[in-house]
């Protein structure tokens, strides 16, 4: 499934603060999100079932205790229909290569104090090569308040419950290195992302 980069607004209804996703994010290449773990997923308590809408597909979203995974909802066809099959292909991404959640709204000078809700949006760490890590983005579209509450508030949920998460970080940054650019690299590109993941930091 093709994946374009939004630049939408994000924000997230906590303590009033808005955040904004950094600009680095990027779309998540569907081959990234197959597992050989699909099978056994598949057989984990379901969560939260429904309808969102991903690239420009209505899918069929489901949430279970360690992966979400989704599936076009498509017209039905024939029994062996092979065109058809692929297109109804089910991606998969596991929970734990999750490290932010927040609601996706659009702004405009009108609106002072919250914009338009369009859905919900997942900020994803993907390993590309063996030390070093992707940061993408996929987006749950759906304009109900109440059904992106519910999916928003499970999200935290689990988000929550990983023990190994760090709560806040000791950084310690050698201005000589890589080029001596690597304090202009940690507050570009570093720094955002710890902080869509709550996680405080003390820089040194």
């Amino acid at each position: 499934m093709p994946w374009r980069r939004r630049r939408n607004r994000v924000s997230a209804l906590e303590g009033g603060r808005e955040e904004e996703a950094p600009p680095e994010a990027a779309a998540v290449p569907s081959a990234l999100l197959t597992s050989p773990r699909q099978t056994e997923a598949a057989a984990e308590r379901i969560l939260l079932r429904g309808i969102f809408e991903i690239g420009r597909d209505s899918c069929d979203v489901v949430l279970s205790e360690r992966a979400l995974r989704w599936r076009p909802i498509q017209p039905q066809r024939p029994a062996g229909d092979s065109k058809y099959d692929l297109l109804c292909k089910e991606e998969f991404i596991e929970l734990k290569d999750i490290f932010s959640v927040k609601l996706k709204r659009r702004w405009s000078v009108k609106q002072q104090r919250s914009g338009t809700l369009l859905g919900i949006t997942l900020f994803i760490c993907l390993k590309k090569e063996q030390n070093k890590l992707k940061n993408s983005t996929l987006d749950l579209i759906n304009l109900s308040e109440d059904h992106c509450d519910i999916w928003f508030r499970q999200f935290k949920k689990i988000l929550a419950g990983f023990p190994n998460r760090p709560k806040s970080l000791k950084i310690l940054l050698n201005p000589q290195s890589h080029k001596k650019e690597a304090t202009q690299v940690y507050y570009e590109k570093v720094e955002p992302l710890l902080k869509l993941a709550g996680i405080k930091t003390d820089v040194t």
